[in-house]
């Protein structure tokens, strides 16, 4: 009896894997509420990582009563069940120091880090409590950076291509970001990726799920921050600059999320200079 109270809590903590990643990849329900989605993976992880752990620290600390109370099979069979568990941590902690983020990134178009600090600084501005850079780059690029202080990298040829409000909906999106903390769960979405089969479907699935979430989640609070109308036309600019299947499909979710705000609207004619484009986050 005492071997199956310790196994029924640990297949529950190792069931909460699939489980949790299911929880993201099953039905269509958390394209329209991504937050909660992303939170209820988490703690559902989370919950799953505790209980996982508790019961192999308890099959530990009763391998070695029961084997000197003089119940040698019991003994035995928790001592396998306490270093297997402790060997599957050690595996799974091993998985968080992998370099290499498999969340589909690795072939997006986005520069690394390392590529956007060596760029030219062209100018730079406070959003709060965020610094926003503008770098020298040619291609259409606003990445959200985490670190002290937070920092959003922002192309000149951005600048230069959207006007003031289109401007401040991708730099509300990239803040989002950083005040919900996606580098984190992404990095924590990577590891859950890697403790799953290497050729499971899932596996693939969740990884991009994960990635579309944080973006979701983003656009959102961007849409909050400075209006839905704002946020889709900005999308849909930058799909017309850089056509993108992910960029029609958010553009598309926030028209029908907001339907009474996003009339259908087309990118300006005229520019404006992107000197003129700094006084509204400063």
């Amino acid at each position: 009896m005492m071997i199956w109270a310790i196994v029924g809590p640990l297949v529950t903590g190792l069931a909460a894997v699939p489980l949790s990643a299911c929880l993201l990849t099953r039905g269509t329900w958390q394209i329209r509420r991504p937050r909660r989605a992303l939170a209820a993976w988490a703690l559902t992880g989370a919950l799953g990582l505790v209980v996982t752990i508790v019961a192999v620290l308890v099959a530990s600390a009763l391998s070695l009563s029961t084997s000197s109370a003089g119940a040698p099979i019991e003994g035995l069979a928790l001592t396998l069940i306490a270093w297997a568990g402790l060997g599957g941590l050690g595996i799974a902690g091993s998985l968080t120091q992998l370099r290499r983020v498999d969340l589909g990134e690795e072939d997006d178009d986005r520069p690394s880090i390392t590529e956007l600090l060596s760029r030219r600084r062209t100018d730079s501005w406070q959003m709060g409590t965020i610094t926003v850079v503008e770098i020298e780059d040619p291609r259409y690029v606003a990445v959200a950076i985490p670190g002290t202080p937070s920092t959003i990298f922002v192309s000149r040829a951005v600048q230069h291509a959207l006007p003031p409000s289109y401007l401040s909906a991708v730099l509300a999106h990239e803040a989002a970001h950083l005040r919900q903390h996606h580098t984190l769960l992404r990095r924590l979405g990577a590891w859950h990726t890697a403790c799953l089969p290497k050729r499971s479907g899932l596996r693939r699935e969740l990884a991009s799920r994960i990635t579309l979430l944080t973006e979701l989640a983003a656009d959102d609070a961007a849409a909050s921050k400075v209006g839905p109308a704002h946020l889709r036309a900005a999308l849909a600019a930058l799909n017309r600059l850089t056509p993108s299947r992910e960029l029609g499909v958010r553009a598309a979710r926030v028209s029908a999320l907001h339907p009474q705000h996003c009339a259908p609207d087309a990118l300006p004619s005229s520019r404006t200079p992107s000197g003129h484009l700094r006084p509204e986050h400063r």
